[in-house]
């Protein structure tokens, strides 16, 4: 497997001046967008046949689980400077 492989947990040593910047960033636009009709296919799916189903909701818990395991140490730093729980509250 090469280092490019998108299913690798990646050691990461927190950069604490680059994790400053970036909660700076997150603060100010915490809203991220990317280009996937598939991935809009489904979720517009789901929000149809599903009651109060909410597409930013499923969208988040699916990344942030996805991040904490390919970047755990990062994603602890990032919970500790956002003073978020590890559950996620």
């Amino acid at each position: 497997m090469g280092k490019g492989r998108t299913g690798l947990k990646r050691k990461i040593v927190v950069d604490k001046k680059a994790l400053v910047l970036a909660r700076q960033a997150a603060k100010r636009q915490p809203r991220i967008t990317f280009y996937s009709p598939l991935s809009s296919l489904v979720l517009n799916y789901l929000k149809n046949v599903t009651p109060r189903f909410s597409i930013s909701d499923e969208v988040a818990r699916i990344v942030e689980s996805e991040l904490a395991r390919r970047y755990p140490e990062l994603v602890s730093a990032g919970r500790r400077s956002l003073r978020i729980s590890e559950t996620g509250g």
